[in-house]
């Protein structure tokens, strides 16, 4: 994967990591997350064998969901609007595909529990995936992300654009 940008925005303790999805990476990572879920939910029925696969749908509906957005395609990007209240403080990561942006952070309704003095904190997995399928392909270099408050506005550039006007510069 290409080495991501980097975008912070102070008042939510939150930074935006943009990527370009290269090989299996984002599969990997919506395996482990969603693996992880229902290994939790193995747990949490007493670790009982034979649901293993109402376990993993279960999660599975859990952790990966349509993305909840308002989208507005205008003639070289399409700007897309999402509340993004659903994220825990830390890193979200828009991976960008030609035709998907896939937006990825911890799940604010399960904050870790606070581990005691003395025992080493657990890593958290409880990672959530939100998609979003285009209807024209997307540019996935030329991205770009704010924070407006708890509302995350994307830009993304269509491709054609780029390659019909290669001189014009875009203002975001």
């Amino acid at each position: 994967m290409a080495s991501p940008r980097l975008i912070r925005f102070a008042p939510r303790a939150q930074e935006i990591k943009i990527c370009q999805v290269v090989g299996n990476e984002l599969n990997d990572k919506i395996h482990e997350a969603v693996a992880w879920r229902a290994f939790q939910f193995y747990e949490q029925e007493g670790c009982a064998p034979g649901h293993e696969l109402g376990h993993w749908e279960r999660a599975e509906s859990e952790v990966v969901r349509p993305l909840d957005c308002g989208v507005l395609s205008q003639d070289h990007r399409v700007c897309l609007t999402t509340d993004a209240a659903i994220f825990d403080d830390g890193a979200v990561e828009l991976f960008v595909e030609p035709w998907r942006l896939t937006i990825c952070g911890f799940d604010r309704s399960r904050r870790p529990v606070p581990t005691p003095p003395g025992e080493p904190a657990q890593k958290r997995r409880d990672f959530i995936f939100r998609v979003h399928d285009f209807n024209v392909e997307i540019d996935p270099t030329g991205v770009a992300a704010r924070f407006n408050g708890p509302v995350l506005n994307i830009y993304l550039p269509k491709a054609y654009a780029r390659r019909d006007y290669p001189e014009t510069a875009w203002v975001l």
